[in-house]
């Protein structure tokens, strides 16, 4: 999915780590550059194809609501988040 157009846009997708320094990520993606058109059910949509969405999140600015243009997914292994990278 990394580099794939998604509304026009290159969306970015690589393991989601809140430390960098963690080599133990989890089966958590980042997704970055989306597009303002795609919410979670559209993340969750696309992303299913590699395996079970556990959840999606889009990072919105917490006065307008706006997209941050990045998000989440969650997969329920990690075989699943290594396909959809």
């Amino acid at each position: 999915m990394h580099m794939l157009k998604l509304y026009g846009k290159q969306i970015k997708v690589n393991k989601a780590s809140a430390d960098k320094k963690t080599t133990e990520v989890g089966a958590n993606i980042f997704v970055g550059n989306l597009s303002d058109a795609v919410d979670e059910k559209k993340l969750r949509d696309v992303f299913s194809q590699f395996g079970i969405v556990v959840s999606t999140r889009i990072m919105r600015d917490s006065e307008s609501g706006s997209s941050k243009s990045f998000g989440f997914v969650s997969y329920d292994n990690f075989e699943a988040s290594d396909l959809a990278i």
